[in-house]
């Protein structure tokens, strides 16, 4: 199977397995407990601190593990108590858009290329505002945010900046400007099930999850050292230069067959391809795809049986359900890209051959 949906999950990168995999198996001490058998784990889950702080810039203190970028999202809108409400990207993940909502959260809107629209959030911080999220990198488009620009504008305005970077850790540096950082390993090689919250010192967060005192009180719960050792494995990892041409490799023979580059004038994660076939049902072609042995997303979502326009799409002003999102990995080939667009041109040429809508009808 060729697997293009890395900003789904990603397989684990051997250094990963490497330094990881004991923390299942021979190293299974529970890190808080003071006997002999919990020195190692404890020191691992340390360690990975220590890791996930270089990259974020940040003191290895001010990091809080988390069970994932999700929990984490919740911590850093829900946590935070001031006056005022939050602002949301409209393109944020869904699990920022659930807690912002259940706080009264406006939203940010976007242009036709996903980006923020700084106008209009200007106009939004006037009013009394706690924390402003907005993701580093759109995990369906590849966009990414001018973050400097909209750090200046929630900060004058007395603000705190929370930046989702789940898709950009293992893959570029860090964002430079933020209060809250958000981030989890398994996009880029980690495992599942480790995540965390990088506060900057002096902001009081109200923890969510309560007991055992963990994380300086700010995260009760058993600590898991395989996955959060994993994450600081991401932390250290660099990608080739090369994942950049493969990308774009499958996009021109994806405009070659009639497709259209989402987001093609905005600046994008170097892994990322939303491509869009006008007339073409995109779950048609995810099925179309998995069958020839390639596993890709789209860029909507299917409900009862029938393709949905994508919510992220939607705020781009993009309405239909034909767009098909293909994520590079560390592990990804030339051959991959190969066999990737080979799938498509099959697979559109079957689609098109019968005649199928984008309404899904012939």
């Amino acid at each position: 199977m060729i697997y293009l949906d890395h900003n789904a999950t990603s397989p684990a990168h051997p250094q990963v397995l490497e330094e990881a995999l004991p923390f299942l198996t021979e190293h299974f001490g529970n890190p808080s407990s003071a006997h002999s058998l919990s020195r190692r784990p404890r020191a691992a889950v340390e360690q990975a601190r220590a890791r996930l702080a270089a990259w974020a810039g940040c003191e290895a203190r001010e990091v809080v593990f988390t069970g994932g970028a999700t929990e984490a999202n919740h911590l850093a809108l829900r946590g935070v108590r001031r006056p005022g409400r939050p602002l949301v990207s409209a393109v944020e993940h869904p699990s920022v858009l659930a807690p912002g909502e259940s706080l009264g959260a406006e939203r940010i809107p976007v242009d036709g290329q996903g980006r923020i629209r700084l106008d209009a959030l200007a106009e939004l911080l006037r009013k009394p505002t706690t924390v402003v999220s907005v993701m580093a990198a759109n995990n369906e488009t590849g966009v990414l945010s001018d973050l400097p620009a909209v750090a200046d504008l929630v900060h004058h305005a007395g603000a705190l900046l929370h930046v989702d970077a789940a898709q950009v850790i293992g893959r570029r540096a860090a964002p430079g400007r933020w209060d809250l950082l958000t981030v989890t390993g398994h996009k880029a090689g980690g495992f599942k099930g480790g995540g965390a919250l990088c506060v900057r010192e002096g902001i009081h967060l109200a923890p969510e999850l309560l007991g055992g005192g963990q994380e300086r009180g700010r995260r009760s719960g058993t600590t898991n050292p395989a996955p959060l050792v994993s994450l600081g494995v991401v932390a250290t990892l660099e990608h080739s230069p090369e994942l950049r041409a493969l990308r774009d490799r499958f996009e021109q023979a994806a405009i070659g067959l009639g497709g259209v580059v989402t987001a093609s004038e905005a600046q994008r994660l170097w892994n990322t391809c939303n491509v869009r076939f006008p007339g073409v049902p995109s779950d048609l072609v995810v099925m179309g795809m998995d069958l020839e042995g390639v596993a890709v997303s789209a860029g909507s979502a299917c409900s009862s049986g029938a393709s949905q326009a994508s919510p992220v799409l939607t705020e781009m002003g993009i309405t239909t359900a034909d767009a098909l999102r293909v994520s590079l990995g560390w592990n990804t080939t030339q051959a991959d890209i190969a066999a990737g667009i080979a799938a498509l041109t099959v697979v559109l040429e079957r689609i098109r051959a019968q005649g199928l809508s984008a309404e899904g009808t012939a």
